[in-house]
């Protein structure tokens, strides 16, 4: 299974764009629902903690979130540019 997988992914090396987003969709999702390990402290300067600190739980949530969704679009878009036969008509 694993190297069916891997077959596919040497021939269809775009769809790792749509694996991107869909990780990065599961990042959004845990931003949305407060899961702590989205945002887990670290150590060290200027860390999750650090923004927590300064701004506040709920204006990281808002920021990191919409972060995250401009590389979600990026990633589509990234799908869609290098396979452009999927959307000629």
């Amino acid at each position: 299974m694993v190297e069916e997988f891997t077959n596919f992914m040497e021939l269809n090396p775009e769809y790792g764009y749509l694996f991107g987003a869909a990780a990065f969709l599961f990042i959004i999702l845990g931003v949305i629902l407060d899961w702590d390990w989205v945002l887990e402290p670290g150590g060290g300067y200027f860390n999750m903690a650090y923004f927590i600190e300064v701004f506040g739980r709920k204006r990281v949530r808002i920021v990191f979130g919409l972060l995250l969704f401009l590389v979600v679009l990026l990633f589509v878009y990234g799908f869609f540019s290098y396979n452009p036969e999927l959307y000629n008509v």
